[in-house]
Protein backbone atom coordinates (compact mmCIF):
# COMPACT_ATOMS: atom_id res chain seq x y z
CA UNK A 1 0.00 0.00 0.00
CA UNK A 2 1.01 3.69 -0.72
CA UNK A 3 0.65 6.72 2.47
CA UNK A 4 -1.69 9.76 1.15
CA UNK A 5 -1.46 13.07 3.00
CA UNK A 6 -5.13 14.37 3.11
CA UNK A 7 -5.36 18.12 3.66
CA UNK A 8 -8.43 19.70 4.37
CA UNK A 9 -9.66 23.49 5.18
CA UNK A 10 -12.02 23.16 8.02
CA UNK A 11 -13.20 26.82 8.87
CA UNK A 12 -15.03 27.22 12.15
CA UNK A 13 -14.82 23.48 13.11
CA UNK A 14 -14.11 22.64 16.81
CA UNK A 15 -11.79 19.99 18.31
CA UNK A 16 -14.63 17.79 19.22
CA UNK A 17 -15.96 18.02 15.52
CA UNK A 18 -12.76 17.36 14.30
CA UNK A 19 -13.06 14.09 16.64
CA UNK A 20 -15.92 13.59 15.44
CA UNK A 21 -14.80 13.33 11.63
CA UNK A 22 -12.04 11.01 11.94
CA UNK A 23 -14.34 8.76 13.49
CA UNK A 24 -16.64 9.18 10.72
CA UNK A 25 -13.52 8.90 8.24
CA UNK A 26 -11.97 6.02 9.64
CA UNK A 27 -15.50 4.18 9.69
CA UNK A 28 -15.88 4.59 5.53
CA UNK A 29 -12.31 3.47 5.33
CA UNK A 30 -12.94 0.14 6.97
CA UNK A 31 -15.97 -0.07 4.76
CA UNK A 32 -14.15 0.11 1.75
CA UNK A 33 -11.73 -2.56 2.95
CA UNK A 34 -14.72 -4.67 3.54
CA UNK A 35 -15.94 -3.66 -0.10
CA UNK A 36 -12.62 -5.02 -1.41
CA UNK A 37 -10.77 -1.40 -1.81
CA UNK A 38 -7.90 -1.80 0.76
CA UNK A 39 -7.70 1.86 3.22
CA UNK A 40 -6.54 2.42 6.71
CA UNK A 41 -7.49 5.55 8.26
CA UNK A 42 -3.88 5.99 10.13
CA UNK A 43 -4.99 9.24 12.31
CA UNK A 44 -4.39 12.86 11.53
CA UNK A 45 -3.78 16.53 12.93
CA UNK A 46 -5.79 19.15 13.33
CA UNK A 47 -4.10 22.64 13.94
CA UNK A 48 -6.46 24.78 15.66
CA UNK A 49 -4.79 27.98 14.77
CA UNK A 50 -5.18 27.49 10.94
CA UNK A 51 -8.52 25.95 11.15
CA UNK A 52 -6.43 23.12 9.23
CA UNK A 53 -6.23 19.23 9.13
CA UNK A 54 -3.66 16.96 7.89
CA UNK A 55 -4.60 13.30 7.96
CA UNK A 56 -2.52 10.07 7.06
CA UNK A 57 -4.05 7.11 5.17
CA UNK A 58 -2.76 3.98 3.96
CA UNK A 59 -4.42 2.66 0.44
CA UNK A 60 -3.83 1.79 -3.18
CA UNK A 61 -5.03 4.79 -4.54
CA UNK A 62 -5.19 9.18 -3.93
CA UNK A 63 -8.78 7.81 -5.58
CA UNK A 64 -9.79 5.29 -3.08
CA UNK A 65 -8.65 8.04 -0.13
CA UNK A 66 -10.70 10.76 -1.89
CA UNK A 67 -13.63 8.44 -2.05
CA UNK A 68 -13.61 7.55 1.48
CA UNK A 69 -13.98 11.01 2.60
CA UNK A 70 -16.52 11.57 0.35
CA UNK A 71 -18.60 9.22 1.84
CA UNK A 72 -17.82 10.17 5.14
CA UNK A 73 -19.04 13.40 4.37
CA UNK A 74 -15.82 15.21 5.23
CA UNK A 75 -14.16 18.35 3.44
CA UNK A 76 -10.57 17.23 1.09
CA UNK A 77 -8.40 20.12 0.09
CA UNK A 78 -5.78 17.79 -1.55
CA UNK A 79 -4.90 14.35 -1.26
CA UNK A 80 -1.17 13.55 -1.78
CA UNK A 81 0.93 10.35 -2.22
CA UNK A 82 3.83 10.68 0.51
CA UNK A 83 7.05 8.65 1.58
CA UNK A 84 6.98 7.79 5.52
CA UNK A 85 10.39 8.65 6.55
CA UNK A 86 9.19 8.38 10.36
CA UNK A 87 10.61 4.66 10.72
CA UNK A 88 13.62 4.97 9.20
CA UNK A 89 14.72 8.34 10.97
CA UNK A 90 13.60 6.50 14.20
CA UNK A 91 15.47 3.83 13.82
CA UNK A 92 18.88 4.77 12.28
CA UNK A 93 22.06 4.80 14.47
CA UNK A 94 24.56 7.73 14.86
CA UNK A 95 28.14 5.94 14.13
Amino acid sequence: MTAFLVFRDLPGITRDQYVAAQHAVASAARQSTAAGRDIAYLGGFFLPATARAICVFDAESAADVADANKRAGVPVTEVVEAIDLRVAVCTEVDT
